[in-house]
């Protein structure tokens, strides 16, 4: 009796401990949960847990809304300075494909210098990452010494809401034709 509790309490322990570093060490866990895609190509762009509120005084407009069920999820609306309009939400991780060079000039983030981000699947533009610019060049140096050619790490990234859509409405859009059903 002893020894079955033993290795109940022993196999409990385990998946703990396997829960625990899964989270630590930064595995996608919400693979199961409900995500922003690209509304061009489907492609999973980031979950609810990466949601992150990044306000900014140069927003002409903000306000609070529910993504993914993230209530109060900040959106602001920014113009670049060929005129255009953009509604943003922010986030802290996102599968982006970041391009070009990072500027600081016309940052919508006083601080951080911004790079376009774009679906790694399909390439529409997705938004833009937001990145220390001291960490920008010194990845720049790094890069030159190593000849290496990844990505440079973000900050934050900044998602055009109007170019994602919520996966549980996608879904909602597929239609089963009649005689596929039984």
């Amino acid at each position: 009796m002893i020894n079955r509790i033993y290795v109940v309490c022993l196999l409990i322990s385990v998946k703990f401990c396997v829960i625990f570093e899964a989270q630590s060490a930064n595995v996608d866990v919400t693979s199961n949960s409900d995500a922003l895609l690209c509304r061009r190509c489907g492609a999973e762009i980031t979950f609810a847990g990466h949601l992150k509120n990044v306000g900014s005084k140069m927003a002409l407009r903000q306000r609070n809304d529910t993504i993914l069920g993230v209530n109060e999820c900040l959106i602001q609306l920014f113009k670049n300075p060929n005129g255009n309009y953009f509604e943003v939400i922010t986030a802290d991780a996102a599968n982006i494909k970041q391009q070009g060079g990072a500027f600081t000039e016309h940052s919508w983030f006083p601080g951080y210098a911004w790079r376009i981000a774009v679906c790694p699947r399909c390439g529409a533009h997705l938004g833009w990452s937001f990145e220390d610019p001291l960490h920008t060049h010194e990845e720049m140096h790094r890069k030159e010494k190593t000849s290496h050619s990844s990505d440079s790490k973000y900050s934050f990234v900044g998602l055009i809401y109007p170019n994602l859509i919520q996966q549980n409405y996608a879904d909602s859009l597929i239609i089963t034709p009649k005689s596929y059903r039984s």
